[in-house]
């Protein structure tokens, strides 16, 4: 629909408008056929560079044929199944129409004529990137019934820095056209590559760093079946209390990754006999297992990259009044990223069965946060959480979490799922 109107209302392209259209079409082409995995659900491609600089060179349904070829083309190449195909096509072509709207509507004139008024190039890099990752997110959270705001604002921080970085590149890879022609761009097109093996680089790295820490996290709780997947819910648990305690960005998710290693003291063979138990600890058995929260933070320590998550897993067992351990912290003393993985924790601890108890319901475990509110939980935490909507986004977590325990069947969850500057459906 978007195209069509661009199609009826827009300008009509010219012949050497369409001569441009078919040379991006080309490149278009070979870029999104490098797409690349960033998570089970997502890939990434560099695409949207000559797909941005098409629009900015011919602002009319000659850019849309352009971004539908190439996509179509990639498509057909990967031998996607028809709907993510479908999928895949549609929303580039619809980014691709909404962002040139916008850019006329703002003034913008084609490249081939001279550079594009700057505000009117913003609106059009914008709105691509705006509706490509909001069309993604929407997919992946109505697949997995994950929060469509939080994934959307995930996915646009964290390819934030290498979409700003290529906004001067597919402004002078557009304006090169304009000046020089087709020859001279394709010379230029060296640089996309190195571009794209550069977002391959960093995620590719990010994805190895986030699996070796699974596979670590999946050997500790490998000892006891009753707690496997344990310190991959609290992480998730520890998302929503950070952001029902205003914290948000970077420190958010450096405390989403402590949650995850909150427990990896228990790798100490001193804790595998008493982790077999399958009933209560006795007293001596549970001095023992207070080490483990002292004992992980020394392991995470010999890791520079972790040197900021070592006083939240070494406090994350403190309580609120000062009779929590290893230190015996009270109140503002307790690192902020531990007292929400306290939070984490106690959730995911009430809200899963174990051989001597069963599960709590998600009120139940509401009300028992409510009663440790100013003893064992950050009061202020402890009130914001507790609220209904807030609540809300918590027992969803619980839900999603309860067909994740062994006794039902288990997924895995990465740290941080972040669609690239182009999303695709992979």
């Amino acid at each position: 629909m978007a195209a069509a109107a661009l199609a009826a209302l827009g300008p009509v392209p010219t012949q050497e408008q369409w001569i441009a259209a078919a040379f991006f079409a080309t490149f278009g082409l070979l870029a999104a056929s490098l797409t690349y995995k960033t998570s089970t659900s997502t890939g990434g491609t560099i695409a949207f560079l000559p797909f941005l600089s098409v629009a900015a060179v011919t602002p009319n349904i000659a850019a849309v044929l352009s971004v539908l070829a190439g996509m179509l083309g990639s498509e057909l190449m990967a031998r996607r199944p028809a709907r993510k195909a479908f999928f895949n096509v549609s929303q580039q072509v619809l980014a691709e129409s909404l962002a040139i709207g916008v850019f006329l509507l703002l003034g913008g004139t084609s490249a081939l004529i001279g550079p594009p008024p700057v505000l009117a190039f913003v609106a059009l890099v914008t709105t691509y990137m705006t509706v490509n990752k909001l069309a993604v997110s929407t997919i992946v959270c109505v697949a997995s019934d994950r929060p469509l705001v939080q994934h959307w604002v995930q996915s646009m921080r964290g390819s934030f820095v290498y979409d700003l970085l290529a906004v001067p590149l597919v402004l002078f890879f557009a304006f090169a056209y304009g000046e020089f022609g087709a020859a001279w761009s394709a010379t230029m097109a060296l640089p996309i590559l190195g571009l794209r093996q550069l977002y391959k680089t960093n995620f590719d790295l990010q994805k190895i760093n986030e699996e070796l820490l699974q596979l670590m996290v999946a050997a500790i709780e490998a000892r006891d079946p009753y707690t496997s997947g344990h310190s991959q819910r609290v992480a998730r648990y520890a998302r929503v209390v950070a952001k029902a305690a205003g914290i948000g960005g970077r420190e958010a998710e450096r405390i989403v990754v402590a949650a995850l290693l909150h427990d990896v003291g228990k790798i100490h063979e001193e804790f595998a006999p008493i982790l077999h138990k399958p009933g209560r600890l006795t007293d001596e058995e549970f001095e023992i297992m207070k080490a483990h929260s002292a004992r992980g933070s020394a392991l995470i320590g010999k890791v520079s990259h972790f040197a900021d998550l070592v006083p939240l897993v070494h406090s994350h067992h403190e309580a609120w009044d000062g009779r929590g351990y290893p230190a015996g912290l009270a109140g503002e003393q307790i690192p902020l990223g531990a007292r929400v993985i306290a939070f984490a924790d106690t959730i995911d601890a009430m809200s899963t069965s174990r051989p001597y108890r069963s599960a709590l319901s998600a009120e139940e475990v509401r009300a028992e946060i409510r009663r440790e509110s100013g003893r064992q939980f950050d009061p202020r935490i402890s009130n914001v959480l507790i609220d209904y909507a807030t609540w809300r986004e918590v027992e969803r977590e619980i839900k999603l979490a309860v067909g994740e325990h062994p006794v039902f069947g288990q997924q895995s969850m990465t740290i941080n799922e972040l669609a690239t500057s182009q999303a695709v459906a992979s």
